[in-house]
């Protein structure tokens, strides 16, 4: 599968994970790229138009996944483009007031692989009835 028709954005520090859920998101028909931190996030984002979804875990290293809707946010290119966000974490988020998150889902680990293919897509029919609504006859 070409970079350049993924749909989905996977994010996680362990390389490990981000093959083995790409391997199981390709087996169910779903394309998607996969990176371990959000500077590399930002530029998959830049460079692949067509995806829709982001699959986050909430730790990456140093980092917060949350913070890629901040990133999202500033960027004048991304900011423009719509996109379904699905946080993974092993702990119990706590909404921070000082935080704006557009529409989220978050699914707590372990995750069930068809938990979890299952929620992608469901995200992605979303993108796709937006898009044929935007399309069609009025």
């Amino acid at each position: 599968m070409s970079d350049s028709h993924a749909l989905v954005l996977l994010i996680d520090d362990v390389s490990a994970i981000v093959e083995e859920l790409l391997t199981f998101m390709e087996l169910h028909g779903i394309p998607a790229i996969g990176v371990s931190d959000l500077d590399q996030a930002v530029s998959a984002l830049e460079t692949n138009a067509s995806i829709r979804v982001l699959a986050c875990d909430v730790r990456l290293g140093r980092e917060s996944g949350l913070s890629i809707v901040g990133r999202i946010r500033e960027h004048a290119q991304l900011s423009e483009r719509e996109f379904g966000y699905l946080f993974i974490t092993g702990d119990q988020i706590q909404p921070d007031p000082a935080l704006v998150m557009p529409e989220h889902l978050v699914l707590t680990k372990p995750v069930q692989p068809q938990l979890l293919i299952g929620t992608l897509q469901q995200m992605l029919g979303r993108f796709a009835e937006t898009s044929d609504h935007a399309g069609g006859v009025q």
